[in-house]
C-alpha cells in the first residue's frame, strides 16, 4: 500500500506540469512558427515547429507513469542486496521516497527549463 505522503508529493510534478503547460499556451500565440532546435550544449543544430515545445510535457508524463508503476509495486525492483523481513516496509518507503523526490527533479529539469531561450523572450 502507498502512504498518502508518497500519493500527495507524487502530485507535485503533475502540478508543475500543468502550471508549465497554462504558461505556454498563455504565450503560444506569441512564439515564432519557427523555433530552434537544441541537442548537446547550447548548439542550435536544426530548426523546427513551435509544437516541439509540448514535447518535454508529453516525455515527462511518460516518465511518470514508468515511476508512478514502480511505486506502485516496490515488490518488484530486484535489490543488489538481501533485505529481512521486519526491513521490508522501512526499505520500500524509503524506495518510493526516493523515486518521488527524482519524478519531481525530472519535472523541474524538463518543464520551464528546457525551452527557455524560446519562450522566456
Amino acid at each position: 500500500m502507498i502512504p498518502k505522503h508518497i500519493k500527495l508529493l507524487f502530485s507535485i510534478p503533475f502540478v508543475i506540469i500543468i502550471c508549465y503547460s497554462i504558461y505556454l499556451c498563455t504565450v503560444y500565440s506569441k512564439v515564432p512558427d519557427i523555433i530552434p532546435i537544441h541537442s548537446y550544449g547550447n548548439n542550435k543544430d536544426s530548426y523546427g515547429s513551435k509544437i516541439f515545445l509540448f514535447l518535454p510535457i508529453l516525455l515527462n508524463l511518460i516518465i511518470l507513469i514508468f515511476i508512478w508503476l514502480i511505486i506502485r509495486k516496490p515488490d518488484s525492483i530486484k535489490f543488489t542486496f538481501e533485505i529481512k523481513e521486519e526491513d521490508r516496509e522501512k526499505i520500500y518507503h524509503i524506495t518510493q521516497l526516493a523515486l518521488v523526490i527524482l519524478a519531481i527533479f525530472v519535472t523541474v529539469l524538463m518543464g520551464p527549463l528546457s525551452f527557455a531561450d524560446v519562450v522566456y523572450k
